[in-house]
């Protein structure tokens, strides 16, 4: 099963971040609120701060207004959306902490319940406990 936060029921705040312009996805960004060292996308996968994150989903979304790159971590413990609307370039950013394999649930509460904690660029209304954002959106 395919997890991103827009799926699994959020609803994010029309709040923009702070730095809301276009990303280039080829180049270095920095999502303050996930790593405070710049990411970059290779052939490899996603690489945050040295560690390389193979990519799971090239496009989870179910919609051509945005795209939903899901990133994961070898023991799949790890997930990071990056997600990027077509009608701005804008993005966001999440990176998600599990129990275990997240792909083992089918149920949305039991993938939530599953979450060890998730950072993100923007911020939502009612975020869980183990949820935290300043909002700070993503840069290049």
């Amino acid at each position: 099963m395919l997890i991103a936060g827009a799926q699994l029921g959020m609803c994010f705040s029309v709040q923009a971040g702070l730095f809301s312009k276009p990303i280039d996805l080829s180049k270095p960004f920095v999502c303050k609120d996930i790593s405070p060292t710049p990411m970059r996308i290779t052939e490899k996968g996603l690489i945050i701060g040295g560690i390389v994150y193979p990519l799971y989903n090239p496009n989870a979304a179910s919609t051509p207004t945005m795209t939903n790159s899901i990133f994961r971590s070898k023991d799949n413990l790890e997930e990071i959306d990056i997600v990027q609307y077509a009608s701005d370039g804008e993005i966001s950013v999440s990176y998600m902490k599990f129990y275990s394999d997240p792909d083992q649930f089918m149920d949305e509460a039991l993938i939530e319940k599953n979450k060890i904690f998730e950072k993100a660029s923007f911020a939502v209304d009612n975020p869980n406990p183990y949820f935290h954002s300043k909002n700070q959106g993503c840069h290049q």
